[in-house]
Protein backbone atom coordinates (compact mmCIF):
# COMPACT_ATOMS: atom_id res chain seq x y z
CA UNK A 1 0.00 0.00 0.00
CA UNK A 2 1.40 3.18 -1.13
CA UNK A 3 0.50 6.18 0.38
CA UNK A 4 0.99 9.56 -0.77
CA UNK A 5 0.12 13.34 1.05
CA UNK A 6 -0.16 16.82 -0.79
CA UNK A 7 -1.99 19.69 -0.10
CA UNK A 8 -3.89 21.74 -2.95
CA UNK A 9 -5.73 25.01 -2.17
CA UNK A 10 -6.23 24.00 1.14
CA UNK A 11 -7.61 20.62 0.45
CA UNK A 12 -5.46 17.64 1.89
CA UNK A 13 -5.04 15.02 -0.92
CA UNK A 14 -3.95 11.45 -0.06
CA UNK A 15 -3.31 9.05 -3.23
CA UNK A 16 -3.30 5.39 -1.99
CA UNK A 17 -2.08 2.86 -4.35
CA UNK A 18 -1.36 -0.73 -4.93
CA UNK A 19 -4.22 -3.16 -2.99
CA UNK A 20 -6.20 -1.99 0.21
CA UNK A 21 -6.47 -4.94 2.02
CA UNK A 22 -6.05 -6.81 5.10
CA UNK A 23 -2.50 -6.87 5.05
CA UNK A 24 -2.43 -3.44 5.26
CA UNK A 25 -5.47 -1.94 6.63
CA UNK A 26 -4.07 -1.03 10.36
CA UNK A 27 -1.03 0.56 8.33
CA UNK A 28 -3.18 2.69 5.87
CA UNK A 29 -5.47 3.56 8.44
CA UNK A 30 -3.05 4.79 10.62
CA UNK A 31 -1.75 7.02 8.07
CA UNK A 32 -5.10 7.92 6.77
CA UNK A 33 -5.86 9.34 10.49
CA UNK A 34 -2.86 10.75 10.69
CA UNK A 35 -3.46 13.22 8.02
CA UNK A 36 -7.27 13.98 9.21
CA UNK A 37 -5.55 14.63 12.47
CA UNK A 38 -3.01 17.55 11.50
CA UNK A 39 -5.24 18.40 8.25
CA UNK A 40 -7.13 21.06 6.77
CA UNK A 41 -10.47 19.30 7.19
CA UNK A 42 -11.25 18.72 3.79
CA UNK A 43 -10.05 15.56 2.03
CA UNK A 44 -9.51 13.80 -1.31
CA UNK A 45 -8.76 10.07 -1.20
CA UNK A 46 -7.70 9.56 -4.86
CA UNK A 47 -7.76 5.64 -5.25
CA UNK A 48 -6.90 6.05 -9.06
CA UNK A 49 -3.92 3.87 -8.45
CA UNK A 50 -5.67 1.29 -6.38
CA UNK A 51 -6.68 -2.11 -8.03
CA UNK A 52 -8.44 -3.75 -5.48
CA UNK A 53 -10.36 -3.33 -1.95
CA UNK A 54 -11.42 -5.74 0.30
CA UNK A 55 -13.54 -5.15 3.20
CA UNK A 56 -10.84 -4.09 5.38
CA UNK A 57 -9.90 -1.81 3.31
CA UNK A 58 -13.47 -0.66 3.26
CA UNK A 59 -13.02 -0.03 6.34
CA UNK A 60 -10.09 2.60 6.36
CA UNK A 61 -12.06 4.52 4.25
CA UNK A 62 -15.31 4.72 6.81
CA UNK A 63 -12.74 4.92 10.00
CA UNK A 64 -11.09 8.30 8.35
CA UNK A 65 -14.86 9.37 7.45
CA UNK A 66 -15.78 9.34 10.76
CA UNK A 67 -13.04 10.87 12.08
CA UNK A 68 -13.37 13.74 9.60
CA UNK A 69 -17.25 13.89 10.79
CA UNK A 70 -15.68 14.61 13.93
CA UNK A 71 -14.00 17.10 13.12
CA UNK A 72 -16.84 18.65 11.21
CA UNK A 73 -14.94 18.37 7.65
CA UNK A 74 -15.38 16.45 4.59
CA UNK A 75 -13.99 13.53 2.92
CA UNK A 76 -15.22 12.80 -0.74
CA UNK A 77 -13.41 10.03 -2.45
CA UNK A 78 -11.88 10.29 -6.56
CA UNK A 79 -10.51 8.14 -9.09
CA UNK A 80 -12.40 4.96 -8.50
CA UNK A 81 -12.08 2.12 -11.03
CA UNK A 82 -15.31 0.03 -12.67
CA UNK A 83 -14.46 -2.43 -9.85
CA UNK A 84 -13.98 -0.23 -6.76
CA UNK A 85 -17.02 1.72 -7.92
CA UNK A 86 -18.86 -1.41 -7.89
CA UNK A 87 -18.19 -2.60 -4.79
CA UNK A 88 -18.95 1.03 -3.22
CA UNK A 89 -22.40 0.81 -5.08
CA UNK A 90 -22.72 -2.81 -3.76
CA UNK A 91 -22.31 -1.91 -0.18
CA UNK A 92 -24.00 1.40 -0.43
CA UNK A 93 -21.12 3.58 0.91
CA UNK A 94 -22.26 5.97 -2.20
CA UNK A 95 -24.61 6.94 0.42
CA UNK A 96 -22.14 8.40 2.10
CA UNK A 97 -19.10 9.40 -0.33
CA UNK A 98 -19.32 11.70 -2.71
CA UNK A 99 -17.68 10.19 -6.03
CA UNK A 100 -15.68 11.96 -8.22
CA UNK A 101 -13.76 11.42 -11.13
CA UNK A 102 -10.36 12.42 -10.08
CA UNK A 103 -8.75 14.36 -7.92
CA UNK A 104 -8.91 17.66 -9.52
CA UNK A 105 -12.88 17.03 -9.65
CA UNK A 106 -12.78 16.55 -6.26
CA UNK A 107 -10.84 19.43 -5.01
CA UNK A 108 -12.92 21.64 -6.63
CA UNK A 109 -15.66 20.80 -5.20
CA UNK A 110 -14.37 21.13 -1.50
CA UNK A 111 -13.32 24.50 -2.37
CA UNK A 112 -16.44 25.70 -3.43
CA UNK A 113 -18.13 24.53 -0.52
CA UNK A 114 -15.85 26.16 1.77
Amino acid sequence: MLLKHRTQDNVDIVELGGRLVMADAAQARSELLAVVRRGTGRLVVDLSDVGFVDSSGLSVLIAAFKAIEERSGKMVLAGLSPEIQALVELTRLNEIFLVFADAERAVEYLVSTE
